[in-house]
């Protein structure tokens, strides 16, 4: 008979069991905790849409897969509809899904890959040339406003540089125009545009230089967000006009340069004005000059007939300031006669008043005042005496009427013991052996015989 080799057991109490749930709950955890948020990418594949409104794929590329969901109120905010084989752009947490024990994402973000990296790449350049200064206004230079000669920078066969010449022929076609042709698109492109930009700042010829092309994708405008373009546009000794894409289209060689426009036909109408409305204006100021001038004439004449009356023979001249001299001499004496009697006006008032300050005349009036404020005085301490007299004597009255005394004088009677205390009820009195009572006139002594 075989025996069975029995292998030694651990010790139950120093086994630690978990359960399943408890694993993958510790997991999930574990991976929310440690990882947290992550940017990812990758391509969509079995896209489910149930009528709950979550969203439910699997995430690709090549070496693996993972399985992700989006919830209805995260992908509320998606702005384009997903499709298998789309390559897209996650911010997504790493998780758990316990019942099946399966890997996930989360996601809680999604764009297109390539546009979405492309953004993020744009903004970043943004932030980064906006903290060092390269878009502040007060780099800005002035651009011309009357140009002498435009420099153009941009595809010689595509759409914006027609568009930009047929604007600048019809508002100034007077204007020389130099075309710097260049890509606007592509891996060179951004090259290109950069060397003819240091061409242009070689010659010197033009008064301002437009780097322009016409609308499409973010990735076929993205030559006009490269940094070293950027710098370059700041670095220019000639005022940069930018105009890429459309209107709602913004580039960094937009914010960098010296005046963004709209669209090329806009940059076109922006740097050079148009050649009615200078004719207009010259128009207006020659007529403002005429008017100014016939103005100017007639105010001439008329002060050239007024000075030709004022013109007079040297002895008429002459005559006239004897005249003049006789009225002044005239004018003087009177002036100085009114002088002397306002003076002698002046000089009896102020001797009357000096007369009125007499100090004997103000002593007898202050004596007078004495006196009669004596009487006064006097007159007051009589009253007041009497008063206080009257008072006291009431006060007096009021007294006695309610002085012990007084009682006794209606016929009442005080009863005292030996001690002359007085008596309040029959229990003191029989207590004392002799009582005294006094009336109003004189007093009765008694002896307590019942006490």
């Amino acid at each position: 008979m075989i025996q069975p080799i029995l292998q030694p057991q651990e010790p139950t109490e120093q086994r630690k069991v978990y359960s399943v749930a408890e694993i993958a709950l510790r997991v999930r955890r574990q991976l929310e905790q440690e990882i947290g948020q992550i940017w990812i990418t990758g391509e969509i594949s079995n896209l489910a849409t149930p009528r709950s409104g979550h969203w439910y794929f699997t995430l690709k590329d090549s070496d693996a897969q993972l399985r992700c969901a989006m919830f209805k109120n995260r992908n509320r905010s998606v702005r384009f509809n997903p499709e298998d084989g789309q390559q897209v752009l996650l911010r997504a947490k790493l998780s758990l899904y316990e019942p099946r024990g399966d890997l996930q994402l989360i996601a809680e973000y999604m764009e297109p890959a390539g546009e979405g990296a492309l953004q993020i790449a744009f903004n970043r350049l943004k932030e980064k040339l906006n903290n060092e200064g390269l878009f502040d206004p007060e780099l800005k230079r002035p651009i011309p406003a009357y140009p002498n000669k435009i420099g153009i920078i941009t595809s010689a066969t595509g759409a914006a540089i027609r568009d930009v010449l047929t604007v600048l022929k019809r508002r100034m076609p007077q204007v020389p125009i130099i075309i710097y042709p260049t890509q606007v698109q592509g891996e060179k492109a951004a090259k290109t545009i950069i060397q003819q930009l240091k061409v242009a700042n070689e010659r010197q010829e033009c008064d301002v230089l437009l780097v322009t092309r016409g609308g499409g994708s973010l990735e076929d405008m993205w030559c006009f967000n490269d940094e070293q373009l950027a710098r370059e546009i700041r670095n220019s000794r000639i005022p940069v006009v930018s105009a890429v894409g459309h209107e709602v289209d913004t580039s960094i060689s937009d914010l960098v340069a010296d005046l963004r426009a709209p669209t090329p036909s806009a940059a076109a109408e922006m740097m050079v004005p148009n050649r009615i409305d200078i004719l207009h204006k010259f128009q207006t100021l020659e007529r403002r000059l005429i008017n100014e001038f016939q103005h100017r004439l007639e105010v001439t004449h008329a002060r050239l007939d007024k000075l030709t009356t004022r013109i007079v023979h040297p002895k008429q001249r002459l005559a006239q300031s004897q005249i003049d001299l006789q009225r002044l001499i005239k004018q003087l004496n009177t002036s100085q006669e009114r002088l002397l009697e306002q003076k002698a006006s002046s000089l009896s008032t102020l001797s009357a008043r000096l007369k009125s300050y007499n100090p004997h005349k103000h002593l007898e009036q202050s004596t007078e005042r004495l006196v009669i404020k004596e009487k006064q005085l006097r007159q007051a301490i009589k009253h007041q005496l009497k008063y206080s007299q009257q008072t006291f004597a009431l006060a007096a009255q009021k007294l006695n009427d309610i002085s012990p005394l007084a009682t006794l004088k209606r016929g009442y009677s005080i009863t005292q013991d030996e001690a002359g205390k007085p008596l309040k009820s029959a229990t003191e009195a029989k207590k004392a052996k002799i009582l005294v009572t006094r009336l109003n006139e004189g007093e009765v002594r008694s002896k307590v015989i019942d006490s």
